[in-house]
C-alpha cells in the first residue's frame, strides 16, 4: 500500500524482505473487498500449492483459521498452544468464512516471511509446545519492565486483519487474536489445513507443526511407496514430530487416491490424543461436519459465523460508545461483558424487529469506554486505611461502587475523571477512524448511571472548555466583607474596585490560549462617598496609583501563569495521547486567594474540559441521577433566557451539544430521576412516556392504567363541559356585538405562544412534539422492593431498552427502499452496493 492509497500487488514474489504492512483499508470485509480477496487467492502463486492435487475425496483445499476460547497468560508464546495435536472441539472456535478469507489472504500475501517469523517462536518452545514459556524469557537485553511496557506500548498500536465485524484484529506474526477497543488477553490463533475426524463426526484442525508434516509427505505421494506394516495393514508410514511418543500417520491408496490415519505405536501414550483401534480419520482441507442433527453448540457457532459473514459484508453507519457508572472496581464487574450482552440482544431484536433493507443499509457499532479501569485515585488509599473491620464486605463493596460519586463531587478528583472519560472517548474515535477512514457516519454516547452525568457534563461544555466544579453551585462560596473600622468619623467605608472570579481566557488562531487584558465589561464598582471626604480624598491618588500598579503586576503574573500551564497541560496530553490527537482547551486560572481586606478566600478550582473529536447525534442517560445532580446544582436545561420563565434569581442554564437526548429509566430503578421537570415546568405533571414492550403488546397491569387513567380524563372533561353549558346559554342570549367579541377573544386565546420550556423541549428532541424522559414497562407480578436491587444493573440485558435505542438509531431508514426519495435512493445504494451496482444505479437515475 503506498502512500496515495493505491492498492499494490499482491503476489508473494513482490514482497520485500521484512514483514510488510497492510493497509487497513484493504484488509476492512467490505463487498469490494470480499470480491478482491476471492479473485486474490485464486491466482496467488501461494494459493496455488494448496489445491487439490489428486481426486482423492480426502482432498481439498479449503483452509480455515480459527481462534482459542482460553485466552493466553501474560507474554506467554502463542507456539506453546495446544499441547495436543489435535485441537478439542470446545477449545477452539473457527471464524467465519469471510474472516477467514481476509486472513488467508493476508498470510498468502507474505506467507514466506510469516512462517520464518512462526518456526522462529516455535523454536523458542525448547521443549516443544507442551512447555509454556514467556516472550521475554530467552532476551536478556534490557529490564523485564522496560520490555513490557515497550510490548504493551506496540499492542496498542499494532493493526491486523479485522475480524468479528471490527471488533478484533489478527496479528498474523504473533499469531494472536486481540480486541481493538479494550484491554484484553491475547488469543491463539490456528490455520486449520489438515483435519482429523473425532468427535461426533465432526473434523477438528491439526495443530500446525503436525499439519505441515504431513503436508510435505502429500506433496511427495508418500503413498506410491506402501510397504507391509506390523499390522498387516499394506500403507506408507511417516513418523511425526509432536508432543506425543510413537505418533505417526498411515497413507494408503493408489495413483490420485489416498486415505490416511492418525495412530500411536503400543508404547506411546495413545490417551493424550484419545487415538484407540485402528487410529483417527485425517482429511487435506475443511469439511463440515458428517453429522446431520446438529448439536446446540454448532447452532450457535453456525449462527456467529452468520453474524460474523453480515457485519463483513455492512459498512458501520453508527457508532454508540458506551460509558459505564459506578460499580466497575467490583470483582464481578466487567463493562466488555455487558456491552457484549446488550450488542447480542440488539443483533436479535434486529432480525425480527428490522426489514432486510434496514439491515443491508447500515450497522451499529457498540463500544465499551473503560473510563475507570486503570484509574488511580489517591484518596483511595486513604479510605481503605479509615475503613472499619465490621461487615468489611459490605464497606468494600460501597467503596467500590457509591465512593465513585463522592469522588466526582469532590473538586479533587473531577477533574481526574472528567480527563478520563474525555481521553477514553476521543482515544477510541481515533483508533475507529484509524481503521475506517473518511468516515462520515453518527456517534452517539450511552450513558449509564453516573456515566450518564459525566457524559452530560462533557457535552455541556463543549464550547465553553473551561469551569468552575460542578458542584461549585451546591457550595456557594461565602461573600467578601471588608473589616469594620468603627464609626469613626475618620473612618471610610468606601468600597474598593472588585473583578470577577476568573480572567478571561481565549484562543487565538494558532491554538495557543492567552488571557485577555482586563476588559471593561468586567463588573466593578465605584467607589462611594463617605461622610468624611477631606480624608477619604486625601490619599486618594496614592491608593489608585498603588492598585493600578498592583493590577498590571497581577495580569504579567497571570499571563505567565497561563503560558507555562498551557505548554504543561499540551506535553502532558502529548505523551499519552496518540500524536494526531488534538486537545483543544483553555488555560486554567484560578481565582485570587485573598479578598478584600487580606482575608481568606475559599478556593474553588476551574474544571477543564478536552474537546471531543466527534459531534455527538444522540444521548441516551440510561438508569441516570443526572435529575437530582442539576437539581442540586440548581441548573436547568436551557439556552441561558429562561430567568423570566423559571423565575428564579439563582439558576443557571446549560445544554449538551448533541442533537437528541432521551432519559431511559425502570420505575423501580432507585437511581433514576426524571429530567423533563427541569427542561419544561408544565411536564411536571405529565407521565413519562411508556417504552413499548419487544413482544409488540402492552403488558396487562400497563394497559389496565391507562385505561383507567383515560376513563377519569374522559369524565373529567364530560363534567368541564356539563358545568360550562349553563355559561354558553347565557352568552347566546347576548347581543350580536358581545358574540363577535368573545369570538375574537376565542380566536385570540387559540394561538397562544409556546412557553420557552417547550422552545427548550424541542431544542432537546429535534420535534415539537418530543419527549426525553421514558419509562420501562414494569413485569405484571414484579414487586417494587425486590425488583430494586437489580433494576439499576439490569438495563445492560433488558430487551425493551436495546429494541428503543435500536429503533432510533434506525429512524432514518425506511423499512422499504421504494419509500426512499430518488436522491437518498441513490446514497443508500452507494453505501450499499458493490462498484458494478452502484455504476448501473447511478445511470438509471440519471
Amino acid at each position: 500500500m503506498d502512500g496515495d492509497g493505491k492498492g499494490k500487488d499482491w503476489d508473494v514474489d513482490s514482497a520485500s524482505s521484512g514483514i510488510q504492512e497492510t493497509s487497513p483499508d484493504l484488509l476492512r470485509n467490505t463487498p469490494s473487498n470480499i470480491a478482491r480477496l476471492e479473485d486474490v487467492i485464486e491466482h496467488c502463486k501461494g494459493r496455488q500449492k494448496y489445491h487439490a492435487q489428486t481426486r482423492s475425496p480426502w482432498d481439498g483445499s479449503d483452509v480455515r483459521w480459527y481462534f482459542c476460547k482460553v485466552p493466553l497468560a501474560e507474554n506467554e508464546l502463542a507456539a506453546a498452544i495446544p499441547r495436543t495435536e489435535i485441537v478439542g472441539k470446545s477449545e477452539y472456535f473457527r471464524f467465519g468464512m469471510r474472516d477467514s478469507l481476509a486472513i488467508e489472504a493476508s498470510f498468502l500475501q507474505r506467507e514466506e516471511e510469516l512462517l520464518s517469523e512462526w518456526w522462529k517462536e516455535f523454536a523458542e518452545c525448547s521443549d516443544g509446545p507442551g512447555t509454556r514459556i514467556s516472550a521475554f524469557s530467552c532476551k536478556d537485553s534490557g529490564s523485564h519492565a522496560d520490555q513490557l511496557a515497550q510490548y504493551r506500548k506496540n499492542e496498542e498500536e499494532r493493526v491486523g486483519v479485522p475480524v468479528k465485524g471490527g471488533l478484533y484484529e489478527v496479528d498474523l506474526v504473533r499469531r494472536h487474536c486481540y480486541p481493538i477497543y479494550w484491554q484484553d488477553e491475547n488469543r491463539r490463533v490456528l490455520r486449520g489445513h489438515w483435519f482429523a475426524l473425532k468427535v461426533k463426526l465432526e473434523w477438528l484442525p491439526l495443530r500446525e507443526d503436525v499439519a505441515e508434516q504431513l503436508e510435505f509427505a502429500y506433496r511427495s505421494q508418500v503413498w506410491h511407496r506402501r510397504t507391509f506394516q506390523p499390522s498387516g495393514l499394506y500403507a506408507a508410514r511417516v513418523d511425526l514430530q509432536g508432543s506425543t511418543p510413537g505418533l505417526h500417520a498411515l497413507f494408503t491408496g493408489e495413483d490420485d487416491t489416498w486415505e490416511a490415519w492418525l495412530n500411536v505405536d503400543s508404547s506411546g501414550f495413545s490417551s493424550v490424543i484419545g487415538i484407540t483401534g485402528s487410529g483417527i480419520k485425517i482429511r487435506r482441507g475443511y469439511s463440515p461436519s458428517l453429522s446431520h442433527k446438529p448439536t446446540k453448540e454448532e447452532l450457535r457457532q453456525q449462527k456467529e459465523e452468520e453474524m460474523d459473514d453480515y457485519c463483513s459484508q455492512v459498512p458501520v453507519r453508527h457508532l454508540v460508545f458506551m460509558v459505564h457508572g459506578i460499580g466497575q472496581r467490583l470483582e464481578n464487574a466487567n463493562l466488555v461483558d455487558d456491552v457484549g450482552s446488550f450488542r447480542n440482544i440488539t443483533t436479535n431484536l434486529a432480525e425480527h424487529h428490522l426489514s432486510p433493507h434496514q439491515r443491508g443499509a447500515q450497522r451499529v457499532l457498540f463500544i465499551p469506554c473503560q473510563w475507570r479501569k486503570g484509574l488511580k485515585l489517591s484518596g483511595e488509599a486513604a479510605v481503605e486505611k479509615i475503613t472499619l473491620d465490621g461487615v468489611r464486605g459490605l464497606r468494600n463493596t460501597l467503596s467500590a461502587t457509591v465512593h465513585d460519586v463522592l469522588y466526582y463531587m469532590s473538586p479533587i478528583y473531577c477533574q481526574k475523571i472528567i480527563d478520563s472519560v474525555s481521553y477514553q472517548l476521543n482515544r477510541l474515535y481515533l483508533k475507529f477512524l484509524k481503521r475506517n477512514p473518511g468516515y462520515d457516519g453518527k456517534v452517539s454516547l450511552y450513558g449509564h448511571s453516573l456515566g450518564s452525568v459525566l457524559s452530560y457534563d462533557i457535552l455541556c461544555h463543549q464550547d465553553t472548555l473551561s469551569t468552575s466544579s460542578p458542584m461549585d453551585l451546591v457550595y456557594q462560596q461565602p461573600k467578601d466583607h471588608t473589616d469594620s473600622v468603627g464609626n469613626n468619623e475618620n473612618s471610610c467605608t468606601c468600597s474598593p474596585v472588585t473583578s470577577s472570579a476568573h480572567e478571561v481566557v481565549a484562543s487565538d488562531v494558532t491554538g495557543e490560549n492567552k488571557p485577555l487584558a482586563p476588559s471593561s465589561s468586567r463588573e466593578e464598582k465605584e467607589p462611594t462617598k463617605c461622610s468624611s471626604a477631606g480624608h477619604c480624598t486625601k490619599n486618594v491618588g496614592d491608593k489608585e496609583e498603588e492598585i493600578n500598579s498592583l493590577r498590571k503586576e497581577n495580569y504579567l503574573l497571570r499571563a505567565k501563569v497561563a503560558e507555562l500551564e498551557s505548554h504543561s497541560r499540551r506535553r502532558d496530553v502529548g505523551e499519552v495521547l496518540h500524536p494526531e490527537m488534538r486537545v483543544k482547551e483553555s488555560c486554567p486560572t484560578s481565582e485570587p486567594l485573598y479578598g478584600k481586606g487580606g482575608h481568606m478566600k475559599s478556593y474553588t478550582p476551574l474544571i477543564k474540559y478536552t474537546k471531543l473529536e466527534f459531534k455527538v447525534d444522540t444521548f441516551f442517560a440510561v438508569g441516570s441521577p443526572l435529575g437530582v445532580f442539576l437539581a442540586l446544582r440548581n441548573i436547568r436545561i436551557g439556552i441561558g433566557k429562561g430567568k423570566v420563565y423559571w423565575a428564579e434569581e439563582n439558576i443557571s442554564e446549560e445544554i449538551p451539544a448533541c442533537q437528541q437526548m432521551f432519559n431511559i429509566f425502570h420505575p423501580f430503578d432507585p437511581v433514576a430521576y426524571r429530567v423533563e421537570p427541569l427542561v419544561c415546568k408544565e411536564y411536571i405533571s405529565k407521565r413519562p412516556v411508556i417504552i413499548p414492550y419487544h413482544k409488540g403488546r402492552k403488558r396487562l397491569h400497563i394497559g389496565f392504567q391507562e385505561f383507567t387513567e383515560n376513563l377519569a380524563a374522559r369524565s373529567q372533561a364530560i363534567m368541564e363541559n356539563l358545568s360550562s353549558l349553563g355559561a354558553k346559554l347565557l352568552s347566546i342570549c347576548q347581543s350580536r356585538e358581545m358574540e363577535n367579541l368573545d369570538e375574537a377573544a376565542e380566536d385570540g386565546d387559540g394561538k397562544h405562544e409556546r412557553s420557552y420550556g417547550s422552545l427548550m423541549m424541542e431544542r432537546l428532541t429535534g420535534t415539537e412534539q418530543g419527549r426525553v424522559d421514558h419509562i420501562l414497562q414494569s413485569k405484571t407480578f414484579e414487586h417494587p422492593i425486590i425488583s430494586s436491587l437489580g433494576a439499576h444493573t439490569n438495563y445492560w440485558r433488558d430487551y425493551d431498552t436495546a429494541l428503543f435505542i435500536l429503533k432510533h438509531l434506525y429512524r432514518e431508514i425506511p423499512e422499504d427502499p421504494s419509500l426512499l426519495s430518488p436522491e437518498r435512493s441513490l446514497e443508500q445504494g452507494l453505501l450499499a452496493g458493490a462498484t458494478g451496482e452502484k455504476r448501473q444505479l447511478k445511470k438509471s437515475f440519471h
